[in-house]
């Protein structure tokens, strides 16, 4: 899917949360949108300072000690502006901070499907499908007139080749067409709002759409999956909305090489994928984002992909007083692997061998180096995955990561066949077999070792690995002291987890008062010297956020954030996901 160049700008500036002196009324009703509306992202305005300075997040954002990185920030968009082709020249700081004060008021932009796409001719160079772009912005301009126009002319001036600028008539009003050699899009003022879209039937929709002129049009808020999206939609500074069954309309059957796309896609039954919905809200001091992959949950679906989950993860019973962070969710090993065979089994056409099938070289190579069927060797795994950190200082090479297994003696000769001669050493304590792997050339992101072995504790349920065995002892030694109240997760950690569902899929914590700020940013700072500077573009953007360590006082993090959390569930309408960050 393409965007109009024209949509771009205000796309980068929803990066950058402006100071701002009022709220922004939600007037643009995105249920409104018409049915065809594949997706849409709404923003309903900057709060006021007020609302920010209660939020703790957005007092993080706006707090005088964040400066750096903000201004790390606003460098790296500079960079990124200078590198376009349409802005050559760099936008100073105070003008990009400028152009983001256009965020004080609301804006919806989305992408409507091609009303002609089912009578275009298949495989024909010249159909609909191939040249349709329905992407949109409408933008309440109010009070930002001149900034917004000033906007608009340095895009213009900056491009390396001037485009030609017509006027038409699209829905009753006088619009620009702005014609490129890539691309041509119409801009168009209708009252508060501007307008701007690349097909003129979107721009003449979006328009009726704002004026509220559009009495028994068929509206998105009509559809099942709007409907089904319910309160995920309400409330939020930002709204987030995409209709599954209408993505899967916008592609074409056949592609480069004889891929078939829509056979993979029947094969998903992404059909039963019905909406994606989501929206971020401010609750006081906290900010909290719900949503949802809402649909038909059924077995054989994509939603397998998905474990049912539990009322207790396997790995929450590591988790005690020293935790800094934690993490755990839940998929369906055996899930995911039917999805992806069925999904390759489908993309060869009726009576044709499909060479892209790995799956049955893939069965063979593992039956052979592994000693048992895929199928097998994947059913070993329950599925769950974890990490937990206790280092403050948020040291990964002393992170904890925990694997839910079945069946510890099949395991363990799974590990050995799966990792060979690398297993350097072995052996049993109690419940426990402890082994040593060896990492070999694994590099890191600073080009250099990431850890040299890895080391294991097997026990009847889990694997607990870590590149630091105290680490990975004192997370197995915590588990055999539990009779200690120490060795419980925090009495806040307890009460947040029983906001969310009984049942979970996913699970998520960090502590930022437990972080020793003072150390994490020396390793930080340590790290960003490290690595390596190949490519010029990352070299810069490496450069801005070096410096702004440096001039970081870490205590701003401390000063404003305590607790972030998050969890999933899965159930008959979908998975669901909620978190707060407080």
């Amino acid at each position: 899917m393409n965007r109009p160049k024209s949509l771009r700008p205000l796309a980068l500036l929803t990066l950058v949360m402006a100071p701002a002196a009022v709220w922004g009324q939600a007037n643009l009703d995105p249920g409104r949108l018409p049915k065809s509306t594949v997706f849409y992202l709404a923003w309903h305005g900057t709060p006021s300072p007020d609302l920010r300075k209660a939020n703790s997040l957005l007092a993080l954002w706006d707090d005088a000690d964040f400066a750096p990185v903000r201004g790390a920030m606003i460098e790296q968009m500079m960079q990124d502006s200078a590198s376009s082709q349409e802005a050559r020249t760099p936008l100073a700081r105070e003008e990009l901070m400028q152009y983001a004060s256009l965020l004080d008021n609301e804006f919806v932009a989305g992408y409507i499907s091609d009303p002609h796409s089912g009578k275009a001719k298949k495989g024909a160079p010249d159909s609909r499908a191939s040249k349709w772009n329905g992407a949109f912005l409408v933008y309440d301009r109010t009070g930002k007139e001149e900034t917004l126009a000033k906007l608009l002319l340095r895009m213009r001036t900056n491009e390396k080749e001037a485009p030609k600028i017509s006027t038409t008539t699209i829905a009753g009003i006088s619009a620009m067409k702005i014609e490129r050699k890539t691309a041509t899009t119409y801009w168009a003022d209708d009252g508060r709002y501007t307008l701007t879209a690349a097909e003129p039937a979107v721009l003449g929709q979006i328009a009726v759409w704002v004026r509220h002129a559009e009495p028994g049009a068929a509206r998105l808020s009509e559809t099942a999956a709007y409907r089904e999206a319910g309160d995920l939609l309400k409330g939020g500074v930002v709204e987030f909305f995409l209709h599954f069954p209408d993505l899967r309309e916008m592609t074409e059957d056949s592609g480069a090489g004889g891929f078939r796309l829509r056979p993979l896609l029947e094969s998903l039954k992404l059909e039963a994928v019905h909406a994606v919905a989501c929206h971020l809200s401010l609750e006081g001091a906290r900010t909290r984002i719900q949503g949802g992959i809402l649909g038909d949950t059924s077995p054989g679906t994509l939603f397998d992909v998905w474990d049912e989950g539990a009322a207790t993860p396997q790995s929450w019973r590591f988790v005690n007083a020293n935790a800094v962070s934690y993490q755990e969710s839940r998929v369906n090993p055996l899930g995911i692997y039917a999805v992806i065979k069925h999904a390759f089994q489908s993309m060869a056409g009726t009576g044709q061998k499909n060479l892209m099938d790995p799956t049955d070289s893939v069965e063979t190579a593992a039956a052979t180096r592994l000693g048992m069927p895929l199928p097998t060797a994947l059913g070993l795994f329950s599925g769950e995955f974890a990490t937990l950190q206790t280092n403050a200082a948020l040291d990964p090479g002393k992170q904890v990561y925990v694997l839910g297994i079945r069946k510890k003696p099949e395991m363990l000769k799974l590990l050995h066949a799966g990792f060979g001669d690398r297993v350097t050493s072995e052996r049993a304590e109690g419940e426990t077999t402890f082994l040593k792997i060896s990492q070999g050339g694994i590099e890191s992101f600073a080009g250099t070792a990431a850890w040299k072995y890895y080391h294991l504790g097997v026990t009847n349920d889990v694997i607990v690995a870590s590149g630091s065995s105290e680490s990975m002892r004192e997370v197995l030694a915590g588990l055999k002291s539990a009779a200690g109240e120490s060795a419980l997760p925090p009495q806040a950690w307890q009460a947040a987890r029983a906001r969310f569902p009984a049942t979970i899929n996913g699970l998520s914590f960090l502590d930022f008062q437990k972080i020793d700020w003072k150390a994490a940013k020396a390793r930080w700072n340590l790290e960003t010297e490290k690595i390596s500077t190949a490519r010029a573009d990352q070299a810069a953007l490496r450069s801005a956020f070096r410096n702004a360590l440096k001039e970081l006082d870490a205590q701003v993090f401390p000063r404003h954030l305590h607790l972030a959390t998050g969890a999933s569930s899965k159930d008959a309408q979908g998975v669901h996901f909620d978190g707060w960050i407080e």
